[in-house]
Order: structure tokens, then sequence, then C-alpha cells
């Protein structure tokens, strides 16, 4: 019996041991904490229209900012690392055309003094293309199958309430000939916000060869996700409901068919942070609108916070809630999100 207990106590102890010795690791490690929030806040969808809308309101010179939605998708993939996340871009309001692929992981590196974030390319970009809605493309993803450029990490570090990250001067550097070049990739990350520099300059003089313009980055604002009906209504009073329509909030679209008269609709979501107010200035702006047509059937304001709202207009009714939303929670639980 001595012999069991003693036994008992000894595998106790190199357990505890086993759990000291993690949380001496962490403790040794400044970038823990940062680590944990900056992976909350990258997971996402983010989006830049609000600032392509300003460019045309304002009448700004110059092209308008490229229409960029981006999805950060957290996906378990330890070979990669404990921090690794699946993002596929699309530009133009077009969830087909896809204009980027990564694998981007996070990890401490303390010589550096800053969270190292990598990009991988996909050798095979095609056979994961829409991972974030379909994680088993990327389950049996190898090492081989993704590649990273040298010199080419971000390295990032919290700046009061959030996260700035850049490269190395003039290290990500690629191509042949004339067209050698370097890579400029600023980033800044914050609860609500996610705005980055994306650049390239030739090795030969320094000029600007692509990307964002100079002074410019792409300032994209977290999307978040609502579910969208249409309610249609023919002559005779019969029904039509077309329902569970995802929609992001920051210029997101979806479409819906009347079938009496195959007339086809839109709902657009705008969550805006309106400029020229100084009261007020924030507030969910929703469209129902023929689709190809920029007037409205009818429009309505709500809060920027609000988990539902909609619009009735005789014909037709749309309606919308916040994705998660059970409309049964209490009044704590809707105050906290």
């Amino acid at each position: 019996m001595t012999h069991i207990i003693s036994k008992i106590f000894a595998c106790m102890a190199v357990f505890v041991g086993t759990a000291i010795n993690a949380v001496a690791d962490d403790a040794k490690d400044p970038f823990t904490r940062d680590l944990l929030i900056l992976t909350d806040w990258f997971e996402g969808e983010f989006d830049n229209e609000e600032q392509v809308w300003f460019h045309y309101r304002s009448r700004a010179e110059g092209d308008p900012p490229i229409r960029i939605h981006t999805i950060h998708r957290r996906v378990d993939l330890p070979t990669f690392g404990e921090h690794v996340f699946y993002v596929e871009e699309f530009r133009d309001n077009d969830p087909a055309n896809v204009i980027r692929q990564r694998l981007v992981t996070f990890t401490s590196d303390l010589e550096a003094n800053a969270i190292r974030v990598k990009q991988g390319f996909f050798k095979d970009a095609e056979s994961v293309l829409g991972a974030h809605n379909a994680p088993e493309r990327l389950a049996f993803l190898s090492e081989d199958a993704v590649w990273f450029l040298d010199g080419c990490d971000v390295f990032v570090k919290r700046k009061a309430d959030q996260f700035e990250g850049t490269m190395d001067s003039k290290t990500c550097v690629f191509g042949e000939g004339d067209a050698r070049r370097y890579s400029v990739h600023d980033l800044t990350i914050s609860k609500s916000k996610y705005w980055r520099i994306d650049q390239t300059f030739l090795v030969s003089d320094d000029s600007f060869h692509s990307g964002t313009p100079i002074g410019e980055p792409t300032q994209m604002r977290r999307a978040r996700t609502y579910i969208c009906a249409f309610r249609f209504y023919d002559e005779d009073g019969n029904e039509q409901l077309v329902d569970n329509l995802r929609v992001f909030s920051q210029g997101g679209t979806v479409s819906a068919v009347r079938e009496s008269d195959g007339a086809s609709f839109d709902i657009l979501l705008r969550e805006k942070e309106y400029p020229y107010y100084d009261s007020r200035p924030d507030f969910m702006y929703y469209s129902i609108r023929r689709t190809g047509e920029q007037r409205s059937v009818a429009f309505g304001v709500a809060d920027a916070n609000s988990r539902q709202f909609g619009a009735w207009i005789g014909e037709l009714s749309a309606f919308c809630h916040r994705e998660g939303y059970t409309f049964r929670e209490s009044l704590e639980v809707i105050q906290d999100q």
C-alpha cells in the first residue's frame, strides 16, 4: 500500500512540476497575453467600403481606393503552429473575384522583441479556395504545400490600444532583372479596425511599383454578419419567403427574386461612422432596392449596435437580425455584446 501511495505522489509531483514549468515559460514570454489579444482581434471579416464611399462623397482627387473584403478564419493546423489563420480576400464586393489567399501564423519572437507574423503562399491555391467555409480543405495540408518568402515576415508590437506591424526594411525582395523589387507591408490592428499598407518598390531606384497609394492605407473596418429575409406578396395575397440570407454590415448586399414577376431586389447594409456629424455619427443604414439600381425602394437608419431591423412597404418586406442573436438573451448579455 505504501508503495502504491508513493507512486501516486510521484505522478502528482511530475504533473505539478510540468504545470509549473509551463507557467514559468509563459511568465518569461512578455508577448503571451498580446498574442491572445492580437489573434482574437485579427479573426473575423473586414471591409473598406466606408473608405471608398467617403472618397466619392468628398469628391477627393485621384483614383478611388480598391474595395477590399478580407476574411480571416482561425484553423487547427498544429504543423504550422498554435495561432494559424486562413485568409481569403476579394475585391469590388464580388466573392468570386478572389485576389489573395494566405496561410498566416503568429508566434512570439523574443529575439526580435515582437510578435512575428508569417504569410504563407499555397502551391495549389485553387484546392483550398473557400476554405473559410470548408475548413476540411485544409485538414491534410502539409508543410511542403505552403511556401514562405525569406525576409517577408511582419513584426508586430502593441502600442496603446492597437497593434502596429512592419517588415524589416528592404528584406522582402523578389522578381528578376529590371522588375526586381522589395515589399512594404505595414499593418495596424485594433478591436474594430484593420488598416494595411501593401506596396512594392523597384530595387534599382526605390521608385514606387505597385500597391496602395503612398500615404493612403487600405482602411478596413470589422464587418458583422446579419441574417436577412424577404417576404413577397402577390395580388392574390400569396406569400413567398426567402430567408437565411447572410450579409455583412460593411457595404454587404444580398439578393432575392420575386417569383410572381421575376423582379430582383437587394438588401444593402452600411454600418456608418459618418464624418459630417458631431452628434449621433454612428448608425446602421439599410436599403432595399431593385438589383442594379442605386435608388432605394425603402431605407432606414438604426442604432449601430442594432440586433434587428427591417422595413415593410406593402408588396414586400425585408428584415435582418445579427447572426447568433436568439431574441432570448437577458438584458445583461445584450449589453455586453
